[in-house]
């Protein structure tokens, strides 16, 4: 079964494995993107792509005879992480929270590099990672919409909320900054959106009752969605165990390696195997082409 990252927490074994797991179910969508456990290096499942055909018969006859059609899928696990190394020195000079501020600072920047990997991932370009769902949603799939230039069509992004099947599943909004405030500015005179917080403490926007998650910028400072505000995508996901998930074979490990052999440096390895699996491929569509400056 999934669970979300702040469930994993009560898993954890150690209180650096915590303090991790803590660390990344800090942003929005990792706090409520579920993890499924798997065993081995990948995920294998059955995808329905039809179902058998039904009907009546009259006495003495036959039913006629069909079967469901499925596609066999798989996703394969990635390894994500990096290595902390910090002078001994440092660490005798300044204590333990000089290298607990680096492992933090590492992991900070694994939680932003997985938001934009959820989005841009592209294993075509880049085969050590996962496709993300602009790689897994391209123009000419029944998932993909088109706005059409200009500001956000509700009435368009109605019928892409509408294509998600969420039976068993949780329904989310995923966006840039400047397209949450586009919508809000829209949508809001005739009451479609509501602005509460949330158990962390920060706003939570929703548009008809789909909470909107915020993507903004990766670790290298570059933007996941907008780097073109007059040109960019939104995406509906439906979250859940047979719905769109991330998978792992167990939570992030934290490794110390000792001291180096040609410096004097202490190192931890932080290590994570993982990736991301549509299982049901209505779980995700996207809308492209919107303007959020107009």
């Amino acid at each position: 079964m999934a669970l979300t990252l702040l469930e994993a927490q009560k898993h954890a074994k150690t209180p650096a494995e915590l303090a991790v797991v803590t660390e990344l179910a800090a942003g929005q969508l990792m706090s409520v993107l579920p993890f499924r456990n798997i065993e081995g290096n990948g995920l294998f499942w059955k995808r329905e792509e039809s179902l058998p055909d039904v009907g009546f018969r009259n006495y003495n006859g036959s039913l006629a005879e069909s079967y469901a059609e499925v596609s066999q899928q798989s996703e394969s696990l990635k390894l994500f992480g990096g290595d902390i190394k910090v002078d001994r020195a440092i660490v005798e000079l300044e204590g333990a929270e000089a290298k607990a501020y680096q492992i933090q600072s590492r992991v900070r920047a694994m939680r932003m590099a997985w938001e934009a990997l959820f989005v841009n991932g592209d294993s075509n370009q880049s085969p050590s990672e996962f496709d993300g769902l602009a790689a897994r949603i391209k123009a000419g799939s029944s998932q993909y919409f088109a706005n059409g230039g200009g500001a956000l069509d509700l009435g368009k992004l109605d019928e892409v909320i509408d294509n998600v099947d969420a039976q068993g599943g949780t329904k989310y909004i995923v966006c840039s900054k400047s397209l949450r405030r586009a919508l809000t500015s829209q949508a809001r005179s005739n009451g479609q959106i509501e602005i509460a917080r949330s158990e962390f403490g920060y706003q939570q926007t929703t548009y008809m009752g789909l909470p909107l998650l915020e993507l903004d910028r990766d670790h290298k400072n570059v933007a996941i969605l907008d780097s073109d505000p007059a040109a960019q995508d939104l995406y509906v996901v439906s979250f859940g165990n047979d719905h769109l998930t991330g998978i792992q074979n167990g939570s992030v490990g934290v490794r110390e390696l000792g001291e180096s052999h040609s410096q004097p440096q202490l190192i931890t390895r932080v290590e994570w195997y993982c990736g991301m699996a549509l299982i049901n491929g209505r779980a995700a569509a996207r809308l492209s082409g919107i303007d959020a400056t107009a």
